[in-house]
């Protein structure tokens, strides 16, 4: 997947634009995606992640960079026993 352009509160893939916040797989955008918690980036907010089971998972902070990512999740996905 290509991300062709971004600006604040959009984001261009593949020739589509989306407004909402997005998880991007090798073959797939699912846009619409809600985390438990605002900003603040969970182990629970991954599961369509993890079964992708991708070598790395890249997190975008954001326009004003307010996306954070809690150790414990770091942790988890760091984790050699998520499969």
């Amino acid at each position: 997947m290509k991300i062709e352009g971004y600006e604040i509160g959009k984001i261009d893939i593949e020739g589509k634009s989306y407004t909402s916040d997005v998880i991007i797989t090798a073959d797939q955008v699912r846009d619409q995606w809600w985390r438990k918690e605002g900003h603040r980036l969970h182990r629970e907010d991954l599961s369509e992640v993890i079964e992708a089971r991708p070598d790395v998972v890249v997190v975008g902070t954001g326009y004003y960079g307010r996306m954070r990512v809690p150790n414990k999740t770091e942790s988890y996905l760091d984790s050699p026993d998520i499969s």
